[in-house]
């Protein structure tokens, strides 16, 4: 870990929030600290900060939602024009690009991790200024985000888990700390997310989202566009997936349900018309999405990556139609293609799709990030119950809000795979589902009926070398 951390001190306006000011804080220096959290705006600042670094190019404002670990995922028809990503896409991590990733995700994860447990501390050093509500809120808060950085920093450098739940993965700090914290072995590393997150589930059992929706609590903007936090409802669904990809099926099934008992109430499905909104397509289906991060640059991930009008082949992230329409089964009606990968360019005699999931500027839902969304739930509780009519249930009522038909009991397995590619496209989930499955084979991205080759080594991205530096 550094000698010092950078404590983000951010302004939240509103539905936005704007940083003006970083400040450098020496833990050695007490006096800067306990200023820092001798007030409620001083905790709410801090956490803000935390949310407002998840936006970072680092993590999920790019390498962990739309470009690298989709470009894992083979997602992009890359050619030998874009050297960088095209190692990438080889899986090949000990080039300076793979090393250049891992490096900037690892140390910028841990660093966040390392703010989140000083936020942590200084709650029970100073409970007395978080009267109500807020005490709880916030620690939730916090442990819910330490845990989901430990999980997806888990998810890319830890071992398969279902292969060996025994092996030594990575380190899991749970105290503001300046001496290395141990590597935990994979079960143990696991159980700790899941304690984190069970914990964090109790303290915001009374989640101003329970009672008010997803809107909030008028009264404060702290307590307000829940979905734009860790709230309740999206700590269950991170243990529904959390436990999903420990092999635990009977937990991850319960709570997959608990949230699927109330999601027409919180999280509707998206309608058709909020689709065909040409000048304002909510691409994301806003109102599905449990948990997103508020990025108001959203926009230039779009003109940097994805703009086929005005990018060279050398830089543009795009999947080829044919292994789009493949993917897709030709089906051109279903709302995730319509919505986020209908337009063309064409390039050097090849068919490429624009993929604008993130493009637009003039709506809230136009700055999200999605981090957990309710279909990922319905499809989770499709692979996990025993019963197949219920299997078949859950499965079919999701398919059915993408615009498609229904299909029989004993075929939900073979679709799993098929909706798992379809759903989830610039959101970075796909590499975990194939690492999880332990799958051998990806879905080629320049040929439709191709597979790529992948060993299980290439699941597990090497730790970096200047790793003591953090941790």
């Amino acid at each position: 870990m550094k000698k010092y951390l950078i404590i983000f001190i951010c302004l939240w306006g509103g539905v936005g929030f704007s940083c003006s000011n970083w400040l450098d804080v020496k833990p050695s220096d007490r006096i800067s600290e306990d200023n820092n959290f001798s007030s409620l705006v001083g905790f709410k600042k801090t956490l803000n900060g935390v949310y407002i670094e998840l936006n970072s190019s680092d993590l999920y404002g790019k390498n962990l939602s739309c470009e690298f670990i989709e470009i894992l995922a083979q997602r992009y028809a890359i050619g030998d024009e874009n050297k960088s990503n095209k190692e990438l896409m080889e899986l090949s991590y000990n080039g300076s690009a793979g090393r250049g990733k891992t490096t900037s995700i690892w140390g910028t994860a841990y660093k966040l991790i390392a703010n989140t447990n000083l936020i942590l501390k200084n709650i029970e050093l100073h409970s007395d200024v978080l009267a109500g509500e807020y005490y709880n809120l916030i620690k939730g808060e916090a442990l819910a985000l330490r845990a989901l950085l430990h999980f997806d920093l888990f998810r890319l450098f830890g071992p398969i888990y279902t292969e060996d739940s025994t092996a030594i993965s990575i380190p899991y700090y749970k105290e503001f700390q300046f001496d290395a914290a141990p590597s935990y072995a994979a079960n143990g590393f696991m159980n700790m997310v899941i304690e984190d997150l069970l914990q964090a589930e109790q303290l915001l059992v009374n989640d101003p989202i329970v009672k008010y929706g997803v809107k909030g609590n008028a009264k404060d903007v702290f307590l307000q566009d829940r979905n734009l936090r860790l709230n309740y409802y999206a700590v269950q669904g991170l243990l529904a997936r959390a436990y999903l990809y420990m092999g635990n099926k009977e937990r991850a099934l319960y709570y997959a349900e608990s949230v699927i008992k109330i999601q027409e109430e919180k999280f509707p499905w998206v309608t058709p018309m909020k689709l065909d909104n040409s000048k304002s397509a909510d691409r994301v289906f806003s109102t599905e999405i449990m948990f997103a991060l508020q990025n108001l640059n959203r926009n230039t991930l779009y003109t940097s990556l994805f703009d086929g009008a005005n990018l060279k082949l050398n830089s543009l992230l795009a999947p080829r139609g044919d292994v789009v329409d493949y993917v897709f089964e030709s089906d051109k009606t279903d709302y995730r293609y319509s919505s986020s990968l209908n337009g063309t360019v064409e390039i050097s005699g090849t068919t490429y799709r624009v993929f604008n999931k993130f493009q637009g500027t003039d709506s809230l839902y136009n700055q999200m990030i999605p981090m957990i969304r309710i279909s990922e739930m319905y499809m989770i509780a499709s692979e996990t119950s025993t019963d197949g009519p219920t299997r078949a249930k859950y499965f079919n009522t999701f398919r059915n809000h993408r615009n498609l038909g229904n299909v029989r009991e004993w075929d939900v397995n073979y679709y799993l795979e098929k909706e798992w590619k379809k759903e989830f496209y610039g959101e970075g989930q796909l590499f975990f589902w194939y690492k999880r499955n332990k799958k051998t084979e990806m879905q080629s991205a320049t040929d439709q009926y191709g597979l790529v080759s992948v060993k299980l080594s290439n699941y597990v991205l090497p730790i970096p070398d200047a790793e003591s530096q953090y941790n």
